[in-house]
């Protein structure tokens, strides 16, 4: 229940962000921040406190980067909009299955605590290919510069 009520917190917000600070900041949030929310998802569980509440803004942080992704492609693919939308939620189930390898992987090499430091090193390296490849917001959805 946690876990589902951080993910429509999390979508909710992440439709705002995106609309008021643009699709790349948020992802980049998004992915930044649950890099660090698995670490401190791991320190819950091994102090055996607050992990509930590490579980939720886990699930929270992660939600946040969907809508983003969704509003930069509707974005650069106005006219093929319908169809990279399309493409983009097979490609999230197509994601969702390489992480269920790759967790399991890690869990049967190490445990589930390095399926969580393995899951960090992922959401970050996220963050860094999105700062890094996605091109800075042109117009509606921009943050003003000071």
């Amino acid at each position: 229940m946690v876990y589902g009520c951080g993910s429509i917190a999390g979508s909710l917000i992440g439709g705002r962000l995106a609309d008021r600070l643009g699709a790349k900041c948020t992802a980049g949030a998004s992915l930044a921040g649950l890099g660090v929310c698995f670490l401190l998802l791991l320190l819950a569980l091994r102090a055996g406190e607050l992990v509930d509440l590490a579980v939720g803004l886990s699930a929270a942080v992660a939600q946040l980067f969907f809508p983003a992704q969704q509003s930069g492609l509707a974005n650069d693919f106005p006219v093929r909009r319908g169809t990279v939308l399309a493409f983009n939620n097979s490609a999230l189930f197509l994601g969702i299955s390489l992480g269920s390898v790759v967790g399991g992987e890690a869990d049967a090499l190490g445990s589930f605590d390095m399926t969580l430091i393995v899951c960090a090193i992922i959401a970050l390296t996220g963050y860094v290919i999105n700062w890094i490849v996605v091109p800075e917001p042109t117009g509606r959805g921009q943050r003003p510069r000071a």
